[in-house]
């Protein structure tokens, strides 16, 4: 099937009439305890459980709700730049320049315990991990500055898959929910859909930006997903027209870089974490933005949205996490 190119005006004729998304975001709580750079987050499937990955050598598990910790695991090495969390919130992940991606089995109480030791390294990739995101408790993907993408078996600690086809670093991996497609997000300015059963089942690759990507996020109704990049651009995708559908953002007027994008739980708006010390709410439809205030001191590193869609929470190299409803 042919791929076609599509613009986002047609969207935004479409949404024409549609009421512009308007919300005064608001810190709820603030999540201390990082002595060094956050760079990475993720949520488990519940709505209060909340991974996050500093440049101190410490992963620390939360409570996103009473800002309790209730796990820290002190990491082998310190330049962490990925963390994942399995949907039961068993099961972390993390990895960086050791090139490794290390998973840690969690105690079923909440224990601070800072020599926890892994259950698996997970040793094939000849770049550092920049990313990684579990299916189910039993694999992960992972992307690596490698230009490649693996899916491990966990179990086993091997790979099952090595995904190839990018021609540099790739920044990020997001997995497709209900589905057996994965996107990934690369400095070589293009986004790659492939098909996690077969590692030569490159589906489709999609252009639109013009500098590095750094973060892919897809939607929960599986059909889009949204990168961000170097560019400043936030693109928005479309599996089935198979092409960009909207661009927020415009690298003419501002030059700072996404580190991160998240979508809502409606996918009616875009999270955009900015190297700036700024977060965006873009409304997908109307290409409207909202700005957050006073959202970090420095860097806005990773974002992410939990499981209900009920808060955004906001990590920087200031080592400050905020959440935000």
């Amino acid at each position: 099937m042919r791929q076609e190119k599509f613009s986002g005006g047609d969207l935004l004729k479409a949404s024409a009439n549609v009421g512009t998304f308007a919300h005064d975001f608001k810190v709820c709580k603030s999540l201390t305890g990082h002595f060094g750079k956050i760079y990475a987050l993720d949520w488990s499937d519940d709505k209060t459980t909340l991974l996050s990955a500093a440049q101190d050598g410490s992963l620390i598990v939360w409570n996103a709700l009473s800002t309790n910790k209730l796990h820290m695991v002190q990491l082998d090495s310190s330049w962490v730049m990925a963390c994942a969390m399995s949907a039961s919130g068993k099961l972390t992940a993390s990895g960086g320049l050791d090139n490794l991606c290390t998973i840690y089995n969690l105690p079923d109480e909440p224990v601070l315990e800072e020599d926890l030791a892994y259950e698996k390294q997970l040793s094939k990739h000849t770049g550092y991990l920049s990313g990684c995101t579990f299916i189910g408790e039993e694999k992960i993907v992972s992307s690596s500055g490698d230009a490649s993408c693996i899916l491990w078996d966990i179990k086993s600690g091997k790979p099952s898959r090595v995904f190839k086809g990018h021609i540099s670093d790739v920044m990020g991996v997001s997995l497709f929910p209900d589905s057996d497609l994965f996107v990934s997000g690369s400095c070589d300015h293009t986004c790659k859909v492939w098909d996690h059963r077969d590692q030569k089942a490159n589906v489709l690759t999609f252009a639109g930006h013009d500098k590095d990507i750094n973060a892919v996020d897809v939607s929960r109704s599986n059909n889009f997903f949204c990168s961000g990049g170097d560019d400043s651009k936030v693109i928005l995708h479309d599996l089935r027209a198979m092409g960009l559908l909207q661009v927020y953002g415009d690298d003419t007027k501002d030059t700072s870089a996404i580190t991160s994008c998240a979508f809502s739980s409606t996918s009616r708006v875009i999270f955009a974490g900015y190297d700036n010390a700024t977060c965006f709410a873009w409304d997908s439809l109307t290409a409207v933005h909202t700005e957050f205030l006073n959202t970090h001191d420095t860097r806005v590193s990773c974002l992410g949205v939990n499981a209900e869609g009920t808060a955004l929470c906001t990590g920087g190299w200031d080592h400050h996490l905020r959440i935000w409803a």
